[in-house]
């Protein structure tokens, strides 16, 4: 497979969502490794029973693997990103990372991988993002954009441009070495700006862009879940 897709989920609740964007990607060489922490696994609250439905609807089509997390890890997205890495999980010749309550648009495989195709020597891309809100109400709000534009580099990514975003050449994690990811509870609300600013700081040059929409970021009214 072209691509590897880390996707990290801790039972935000549109997950399936996530998962379907995945499904109807129009570019189909990729592999997705779906990092769970599993926390829902033998609990009969609803939550619970609506991630076992969906593992069992979908374990076919994705690569689950149960992280086994402790309940309050300092940073659990650093934490169990770095682990599948360092097991080898990531054989992609590009790679990118997804979150649970975001959605991929159809063309964001074809666009991205067609990009690092077409530009050898270019390590990473950027696509643009649209920013949305989903009430608990259930109401959808688009509520701001951030377009990709070229010269994107050091210092501009941090806070401004979400990991998801962005793919990049698998070599770049050798260059940078693990930990790939922080694992500092203090940082870990921008454990994927800091991550890609140290992207950006090892291949040397700008992050290419796509000016697409190619991805929606969604901010959701229960962002992590306990079913305690």
């Amino acid at each position: 497979m072209s691509v590897t897709v880390i996707l990290t989920s801790h039972m935000k609740p549109f997950l399936r969502d996530a998962l379907a964007s995945l499904d109807a990607q129009t570019r189909r060489d990729f592999s997705v490794v779906l990092l769970d922490s599993g926390a829902w696994r033998g609990r009969a609250d609803e939550r619970s029973l609506a991630m076992a439905q969906l593992y069992r609807d979908t374990r076919r089509h994705f690569r689950w693997r149960f992280t086994n997390e402790p309940p309050s890890p300092p940073c659990p997205v650093g934490a169990v990103t770095n682990a599948a890495i360092r097991s080898g999980l990531v054989t992609g010749k590009y790679v990118c990372h997804f979150y649970d309550d975001d959605v991929y648009g159809p063309q964001f495989m074809e666009r991205m991988a067609g990009y690092l195709d077409d530009h050898p020597d270019e390590m990473a891309v950027w696509c643009s993002q649209d920013r949305a809100r989903i009430e608990r109400s259930g109401e959808f709000r688009v509520f701001s954009t951030i377009t990709a534009y070229g010269g994107l580099g050091p210092g501009q990514i941090d806070n401004r441009v979400d990991g998801g975003q962005v793919m990049y050449r698998r070599s770049v994690l050798d260059m940078l070495g693990d930990p790939w990811m922080t694992e500092d509870g203090a940082s870990c609300m921008h454990s994927d700006g800091i991550f890609l600013e140290r992207v950006a700081s090892a291949i040397g040059h700008p992050i290419g862009a796509v000016p697409e929409i190619l991805m929606t970021h969604r901010m959701t009214p229960l962002s992590t879940y306990s079913p305690t």
